[in-house]
């Protein structure tokens, strides 16, 4: 290329520039109007630099969070909050307002809000491409390379020929400059049209129940696989759009962006697999070394952008490199929330700038780009479902990943908005495709809703509880996971329940999964990843979760293989806590539970002290409980699993009346016939008389328990006769609850391993004021007392709530026993008789 030209009379330039029709506005800047010096010395803070960045950053903020709240209720994607956003910020509403955009826009503050908007970007983007892991995508199998095919390939073809025909429409004057750089434009419209938002997606398949599905496996992979695909078009159309200044040029830009690629699988990534070994193994990631990959990301970004792709590419690809294990979590954790709160919504306002319905003249170009998106988005669907034809799938199936895969996010506005500022497409597209790409997103929440249906279906099956009129008939189990830790002791009270081929326990281990942001996305395809692919040792690549699930479903598998009768399937629940009850409730329908087990909220620590967990799991254990289809059992775990190999297992089992406590003796009845176990089963006796609601209720309450307690005893005798177990069994009359708890201090002196009490015990008279100070409601008063760090007991408790009718749930709020947690302020003391 030739040397510019040396400018020898600057106004001559000048006047022939302001003549020119290819002119541009001129600003004029003051250099040190930077900072101000108050404005009690008469300054306005909107004249100077950053004064105006920072007014401007509220003032989108505060849009983008007001859209977002005013969206809530619809459940429709951020994504949709942020584009309204900035519209309303751009020309064609506010804008429209007289001076709004010259004071809160004005045209010489754009240059620096762009380049903070683009720098929130490079990050947002470098997460991106950190959640991808390039192994994930090449192991999702053919049916989603299928799914992934079908779905990108004809609406690219589309989006080619439908921009094809737009550039054939427009008459206007090109120079030859112009014409080749317009020839890029169809390959960025396919781009566009087949990309898919991978975190808008993995965070709508969660909020649908979706993530242990087929539907929302197959459409995760297959959004990882176009995401790909798209960053490549990209990458060749960027290339593409150089074509006027030579084939050498372009092909040095395609070059530059393979180099880039290589070198930073060859060269970064070892690098980082070996910070990532490290901290697997216990190192603490150190500031520097975080701070030297957030600094990398910069310069990936910079050689991008020398070499003529585009900084984004880049960020993205520096991304990639990035193991998506402990390093690529705390780097995530890092930027996300700064970014993603406060810098994204810049990017989302330039956007809604540039986004102007008085430039949409030409209708006939404007119907043609609302047709070809529509037609692109439908052949997505028709697609899908001709896949899901071909390998067998429901149709039903194929339709609900079409609808999925039509997701669209940031890497379409990023693609939008390079086109447009290179020049190769006009304000109008720009304007059209942005409201298409909103308006296609916004439309897949309701169709999914009625396509797919999440709402839990009424599944109809008749074991519902322990007790069961045939004892030795298979017992299904949903045994529920929230870390490692809660593993050992929820294999040990499976071990307890006697386990054997003659009488066979089924067990469904549901890892739960906090989806919490977009840092979490790339889980809903690993967490159910085949749970016999242990092949490989090395974890440094892995995030901490997918891990867990490892270890997780190992331990389970591991203890299938070593007992009788026992049966393991583990699953993963992507959600919020706030909606997990559905997955669980879901889980243990599908299977047909008769019993789900739940970790407290609390967890050990080595000193003996209990600490909570995590604060959302108590009332999530609280909800399971209200809307569980079976029993349900909450254990506090002080050390069950630490029990020695080949001890026997001390229980004691306390009986009240009621139907909580039949399904603790309909328990004990299974454990009966354990031969490594010391079992005592405890009744108490409300003295004086009874204190139910009628005469009628008491005898009839009054049969069932000495029913239940009569087959327990005359089994437990068939076991002892054997010479197989130690069964023991008492009865106890107490007068209040003082003498009730002596008794069971008597039973915990002997030395238990584990206790279980039903939740709602029979004798109301006798722990009617314990409800006063509970502090957790969902253990019922007697195992709350248990649970206590008053009690000082050394035993693990599991506190059983059996299946009820929605209609007879009242009566645990009639004892007080349910509701929401009384502070600890506000709750007296525990009486000393009872400690």
């Amino acid at each position: 290329m030739a040397a510019p030209k040396v400018s020898t009379d600057p106004l001559g330039d000048l006047w022939n520039h302001t003549m020119s029709p290819e002119r541009t506005h001129l600003q004029c800047f003051y250099p040190s109007k930077i900072t101000m010096s108050g404005i009690w010395l008469g300054d306005s803070p909107l004249d100077f630099s950053l004064p105006l960045l920072l007014f401007q950053i509220l003032v989108i903020t505060s849009t983008t969070r007001a859209a977002a709240l005013l969206l809530a209720p619809l459940r429709l994607p951020r994504y949709i909050a942020e584009i309204l956003a900035g519209f309303l910020l751009g020309p064609s509403v506010l804008g429209r307002l007289p001076h709004f955009s010259d004071i809160v826009f004005p045209a010489r503050s754009i240059f620096i809000l762009d380049s903070m908007s683009l720098l929130g970007l490079l990050y947002y983007v470098f997460t991106i491409g950190v959640e991808i892991e390039m192994h994930t995508v090449l192991r999702a199998g053919l049916e989603s390379f299928c799914f992934a095919a079908a779905s990108a390939l004809p609406p690219f073809l589309v989006g080619v020929g439908a921009g094809y025909v737009a550039l054939g429409t427009d008459n206007a004057p090109k120079t030859q400059a112009q014409l080749l750089n317009s020839l890029s434009f169809p390959i960025f419209l396919g781009a566009t049209f087949s990309s898919t938002a991978f975190s808008v997606l993995a965070r709508n398949i969660a909020e649908l129940k979706l993530a242990g599905t087929d539907v929302g496996q197959l459409s995760i992979s297959a959004s990882l696989t176009n995401d790909i695909f798209a960053w490549a078009g990209l990458t060749a159309a960027t290339a593409l759009a150089h074509v006027r200044y030579g084939p050498l040029l372009c092909a040095s830009t395609l070059v530059s962006g393979v180099l880039l690629f290589a070198a930073s699988y060859l060269v970064v990534r070892p690098l980082l697999l070996k910070l990532a070994r490290r901290a697997a193994a216990g190192e603490v990631i150190t500031e520097f070394q975080e701070c030297s990959v957030l600094v990398g990301v910069l310069v990936a970004a910079l050689v991008a952008d020398a070499g003529g792709t585009h900084a984004i590419f880049g960020a993205f690809v520096f991304g990639l490199a990035v193991p998506n294990g402990p390093v690529g979590v705390a780097l995530v954790e890092k930027v996300e929330d700064f970014v993603v709160g406060m810098m994204l919504p810049l990017f989302f306002a330039m956007s809604g700038l540039r986004t102007d319905t008085a430039k949409v003249t030409n209708g006939n170009v404007a119907v043609l780009m609302v047709l070809a998106a529509l037609a692109a988005a439908f052949l997505k669907v028709v697609s899908a479902v001709g896949v899901a034809g071909v390998i067998g799938m429901p149709l039903h199936d194929g339709m609900s990943i079409g609808l999925l895969l039509n997701t669209k996010g940031v890497i379409e506005l990023i693609i939008l908005n390079i086109v447009r500022n290179k020049k190769i497409m006009n304000d109008q597209s720009f304007t059209v495709l942005v409201f298409m790409s909103a308006l296609i997103t916004a439309l897949v929440s309701p169709l999914l809703a009625m396509v797919v249906k999440p709402a839990r279906r009424l599944v109809f099956y008749k074991r519902r509880t322990i007790a069961w009129s045939q004892p030795d008939a298979e017992l299904r189990v949903l045994a529920c996971v929230h870390v490692p830790r809660d593993v050992p002791a929820l294999l040990t009270l499976l071990d307890i329940t006697s386990p054997s081929n003659r009488s066979p326990v089924a067990v469904q281990a549901l890892h739960l999964i906090e989806f919490a942001g977009r840092s979490s996305a790339l889980l809903l395809i690993n967490a159910s990843a085949p749970t016999s692919s242990f092949s490989s040792p090395d974890t440094s690549g892995r995030s901490q979760v997918e891990t867990q699930y490892k270890h997780i479903a190992h331990a389970f598998m591991a203890y299938e293989e070593q007992a009788a009768g026992v049966s393991v399937r583990t699953l993963a629940a992507v959600s919020p806590y706030v909606s997990m009850h559905d997955d669980i409730t879901a889980a243990a329908e599908n299977q047909n539970s008769a019993l789900i087990v739940l970790p407290f909220h609390k967890h050990r620590l080595v000193d003996g002290g209990m600490v909570v967990s995590h604060p959302a799991i108590q009332p999530l254990n609280a909800n399971v409980q209200r809307f569980s289809p079976c029993t349900v059992g909450i254990l506090v775990d002080r050390g069950l699993g630490g029990v020695a190999g080949g001890a026997r297992y001390r229980v004691a089992a306390l009986f009240f009346g009621g139907r909580d406590d039949r399904e603790v003796v309909a328990l004990a009845t299974r454990m009966a016939h354990n031969p490594g176990i010391d079992l005592t089963v405890l009744r108490f006796s409300q003295k004086g008389g009874s204190f139910t609601g009628s005469e009628f209720d008491a005898l009839k309450e009054r049969k069932a328990d000495d029913a239940c307690l009569r087959e327990f005893r005359e089994r437990a005798n068939r076991s002892v006769s054997g010479g197989e177990v130690t069964v023991e069994y008492r009865e106890r009359g107490v007068f209040d609850a003082g003498e009730m708890v002596a008794g069971i201090r008597e039973v915990e002196a002997a030395g238990k391993d584990l206790m279980v009490v039903g939740k709602t015990p029979g004798l109301s008279a006798l722990t009617a004021g314990m409800a006063e100070w509970c502090e957790c409601p969902e253990l019922g008063p007697v195992g709350d007392l248990l649970a206590s760090k008053d009690f000082q007991t050394t035993a693990s408790v599991l506190v059983v709530q059996s299946y009820a009718r929605p209609s007879v749930g009242a009566v645990s709020l009639e004892l007080g026993l349910g509701g929401e947690v009384m502070p600890a302020a506000a709750r007296p003391p525990r009486p000393s008789a009872l400690l």
